[in-house]
C-alpha cells in the first residue's frame, strides 16, 4: 500500500479510538467519511488510470455546464495524474479556448487564454499525433488566423496582437502541420488577396497543387486567375481611360473599345503623314504639285481658285456610335471644308471621307444631329445652273451614302430629284425640305462635348501619336508595338518648307496687281551651306528697253525666312560677287536710254548707284535720293563687284523661269 493509503488508515484508526470524546452517531459518520476517503485514496493509489479518467469525466461535465474554469482545474489534475496521455491536454485546450471566447475582445486576458489553448493543443499532438488531434490544432491555427486577419482589416481593431503578419504566421503553421490539407492554403490565399498580393497568391496555389490532390485548389486557382485577369483588365481600362480623357474625343469615352492594334494603326498612319508619305487629298480640288505632302505643313491645293491647307489637327470621333472611333484630320489653315476621315475597315485604317473645296463651289460639312450621330452633308454648285449633293452616315468604319439629290431647272421650273433607299422622287423646289439644307445642328444633352467643340480642340499630330501609343500600351499591358512620334524636322527641311511656301505665295496669291513670278534661283550667298532663295517677279508695264522687274532675297535666319528687298525697275538680274570675298548677292541692272543703274543687294547690305554716260553724270542712291559723285568714285564703286552669271534678261520673251527645278530641289531637301 502506498503512502496515501497508509495515511488514510491511520486517520481512520485515530478517529475510531476517540469514541469517548464524541457521541457514537457523529463518530460513525466521520469514520464512514474517513473510510470513504481512505478507500478512495487507496483505490486511486491502486488504480491511477481510474483517477485520471474520473478527472477527465469531471472536466467534460463541467465543459457541458459552461464551467470552464472548473474544467481547466479538472483537466489540470488529470494531466498531473497522467502527464503522458493526450486527452487531458486536449480537453484543457478546449476549456482555454472557451474562456478566450468569453473574454473581452482584443484584451490581454483573451490573448493569454489563446496562447494557453494553443500550447495544450500542440502538447496533445506531440503525445498522440492522431487525426482528430491534428485536426483540432489545425482548425485552431485557422481560427486564430481568421481572427487576426479580420482584425487587421478592421482599422479600429488594429493592435500589436492582431495584424497581417500574425495571421500569416498562424496559416503558415497550419500548412506545416498538414501539408496535404487544402484548407490552410485557401486561408493563406485570402490573406494574400486582402493585401493585393495576387501574384503571391497564385504562386502559393501552384505549389499547393503539387502537395495536395484536393480538386478545390484547382478550382480556386482558376477562380483566382479569373479575378487576377479581371483586376488587371480593370487597371488597364482605368489607365486607358485616363489617357483617353486627355484626347480630343467625340463620344462617350467609357464606351470606347478601340483595340491596341487599332490604336497602333492610327499612330502609324499619323507618323507616315508626318514623314511625307501621302499625296494631298483630291476632293473637288487637287494638289498643286504631284509631290508627297507633310500633313502638319502647308501644301497647295487648286480647285475653284487655289489655297493652302494642311492636316495639322487630329481628333478621335465615335461617329458610328459603336465604340470604335474614326481618326479625323482637320486643316489648321482653312475653315470647315478641308479634312480627311479614316475608319477601321477590313482590318486596317482606310480613308473613308474627305473634303477639299474653294469659293463655295463645293462644301462638305460634318453635322451633329440631336441623337448624337454625325452626318457629312456635301453640296456641289455647277456655276449656279444646277446643284447636287449627298448625305453620308458613318457605319463600321465606312461612310455610307444615305441620300443623294439633284436640283436643276426643267421646263422653266426648279425641281429636285431625290434618291433614297433606291427610290427616286421629284419635288418642286419650294416643296422640298430635305438634303443638306435640312441637316441643321441641334443641341443634344450628353456627357461629352459637342462635335464642334471637339474639332476646335484638335491636337497636333505628334501629340495624338503619343496618346494613341499610351492607349495601346495600357489596354495591352505593354505588349503592343510602340509607335513613337517621328523626330522634329531638321533645319534644312524647315527651310525648304518655308521657301516652298513663299514660292506658292508669290506664284499664286500675289497676282491681283498684275505681277507674276518670272524667275527663281537657289544660291548660297554667304557660304554657310544653306541656300538663299532669289525670286524675281515682273511688273505690269514695260520700260523703254525691257520689262520692269523687282526682286528679293529670302534668307533662312534664326529659324524663319527673312526677306531682303532688292528694289525694282530692272531689265536684268545677275549673280554677283564682292571682290576678294566669298560673299555673293544679286545685281539689278536698269538700262533706260542713256541711263544705267546698278543695285547690288547682299545679305549684309545694299549699294545702288547710276551713270549717265552721255551726260557724264554719276550718282550714289541712298533711301531713294541720288547724290552726285565723281566719275572716278563711280568707277571705284563699280569696280568692287564682279558678275558671275546672268540670271534673267526680261527683254527676252519666253525666258526659263527655273521654277520647276527649284521646286524639285526644295522637295529633295525635305526628303
Amino acid at each position: 500500500m502506498n503512502d496515501i493509503g497508509n495515511k488514510a488508515l491511520y486517520a481512520l484508526r485515530d478517529a475510531c479510538a476517540g469514541g469517548d470524546e464524541m457521541n457514537n452517531t457523529t463518530g460513525k459518520k466521520i469514520c464512514a467519511a474517513l473510510c470513504a476517503v481512505a478507500l478512495s485514496a487507496t483505490l486511486c493509489a491502486c488504480d491511477p488510470f481510474g483517477a485520471y479518467r474520473k478527472q477527465l469525466e469531471q472536466g467534460r461535465a463541467q465543459m457541458q455546464r459552461g464551467q470552464y474554469e472548473a474544467a481547466v482545474s479538472a483537466y489540470t489534475i488529470a494531466a498531473e495524474r497522467n502527464p503522458r496521455r493526450a486527452d487531458a491536454y486536449s480537453g484543457r485546450a478546449d476549456a482555454y479556448a472557451a474562456l478566450a471566447d468569453n473574454a473581452k475582445l482584443y484584451s490581454t486576458e483573451r490573448s493569454g487564454y489563446r496562447r494557453a489553448a494553443l500550447l495544450d493543443y500542440k502538447k496533445a499532438v506531440e503525445l498522440d499525433n492522431g487525426e482528430l488531434r491534428r485536426d483540432a490544432l489545425l482548425n485552431y491555427y485557422l481560427r486564430l488566423g481568421d481572427e487576426a486577419l479580420s482584425a487587421a482589416q478592421d482599422a479600429a481593431a488594429l493592435t500589436d496582437a492582431y495584424s497581417y503578419d500574425i495571421a500569416e504566421g498562424y496559416y503558415q503553421s497550419a500548412m506545416e502541420l498538414d501539408r496535404a490539407n487544402a484548407a490552410p492554403y485557401g486561408r493563406m490565399v485570402a490573406l494574400l488577396l486582402a493585401q493585393d498580393r495576387t501574384d503571391d497568391a497564385a504562386a502559393l496555389l501552384q505549389r499547393a497543387m503539387v502537395l495536395s490532390n484536393d480538386p478545390s485548389l484547382q478550382r480556386q486557382l482558376e477562380a483566382l486567375n479569373g479575378q487576377i485577369e479581371e483586376r488587371e483588365e480593370n487597371v488597364r481600362r482605368a489607365d486607358a481611360l485616363r489617357v483617353l480623357r486627355s484626347v480630343p474625343y467625340y463620344g462617350d469615352p467609357e464606351r470606347c473599345r478601340m483595340s491596341a492594334g487599332q490604336a497602333v494603326a492610327c499612330a502609324k498612319l499619323l507618323s507616315d503623314g508626318l514623314k511625307g508619305k501621302f499625296y494631298g487629298y483630291t476632293g473637288y480640288g487637287k494638289p498643286l504639285y504631284d509631290k508627297p505632302v507633310y500633313w502638319d505643313e502647308p501644301y497647295a491645293v487648286v480647285g475653284y481658285g487655289s489655297y493652302e491647307t494642311d492636316r495639322g489637327g487630329a481628333i478621335l470621333a465615335d461617329l458610328s456610335g459603336n465604340g470604335v472611333p474614326y481618326l479625323c484630320l482637320f486643316s489648321t489653315l482653312t475653315d470647315g471644308n478641308s479634312f480627311e476621315i479614316y475608319g477601321w475597315l477590313n482590318g486596317e485604317m482606310k480613308l473613308t471621307a474627305g473634303e477639299e473645296s474653294w469659293g463655295g463651289q463645293q462644301n462638305g460639312i460634318l453635322t451633329e444631329l440631336a441623337d448624337g450621330s454625325v452626318v457629312l452633308a456635301e453640296t456641289v454648285s455647277m456655276n449656279g445652273a444646277a446643284y447636287s449633293g449627298q448625305t453620308f452616315r458613318f457605319r463600321d468604319g465606312a461612310a455610307i451614302v444615305t441620300e443623294s439629290w439633284y436640283e436643276a431647272r426643267e421646263d422653266g421650273e426648279r425641281v429636285v430629284r431625290v434618291s433614297r433607299d433606291g427610290v427616286t422622287l421629284t419635288y418642286p423646289r419650294d416643296q422640298w425640305e430635305g438634303g443638306a439644307d435640312a441637316v441643321a445642328p441641334e443641341y443634344r444633352e450628353a456627357s461629352y462635348p459637342p462635335l464642334a467643340d471637339v474639332i476646335a480642340g484638335a491636337c497636333p499630330l505628334r501629340e495624338m501619336i503619343s496618346y494613341l501609343d499610351a492607349w495601346a500600351q495600357a489596354v495591352s499591358a505593354g505588349e503592343a508595338e510602340s509607335v513613337a512620334p517621328p523626330p522634329e524636322y531638321p533645319e534644312l527641311h524647315r527651310m525648304a518648307t518655308a521657301m516652298l511656301h513663299q514660292l506658292f505665295v508669290l506664284d499664286h496669291l500675289a497676282i491681283d496687281d498684275g505681277t507674276r513670278l518670272c524667275y527663281v534661283r537657289l544660291a548660297d550667298c554667304n557660304g554657310d551651306g544653306m541656300d538663299e532663295l532669289i525670286a524675281a517677279f515682273s511688273g505690269a508695264y514695260r520700260t523703254v528697253d525691257g520689262f520692269d522687274c523687282q526682286f528679293a532675297i529670302y534668307q533662312w535666319r534664326d529659324g524663319a525666312l527673312a526677306e531682303i528687298p532688292g528694289g525694282n525697275r530692272f531689265n536684268e538680274l545677275w549673280l554677283a560677287r564682292r571682290k576678294n570675298t566669298t560673299s555673293r548677292g544679286v545685281l539689278g541692272l536698269e538700262v533706260n536710254g542713256t541711263l544705267t543703274r546698278y543695285a547690288y543687294t547682299f545679305l549684309d547690305g545694299a549699294e545702288e548707284f547710276q551713270a549717265d554716260a552721255v551726260a557724264r553724270k554719276y550718282a550714289v542712291i541712298k533711301n531713294g535720293q541720288a547724290a552726285g559723285i565723281a566719275e572716278s568714285e563711280y568707277a571705284a564703286l563699280a569696280g568692287q563687284y564682279d558678275t558671275i552669271e546672268r540670271l534673267v534678261d526680261f527683254g527676252q520673251t519666253g525666258a526659263d523661269r527655273n521654277y520647276e527645278r527649284v521646286v524639285a530641289s526644295l522637295y529633295n531637301m525635305r526628303s
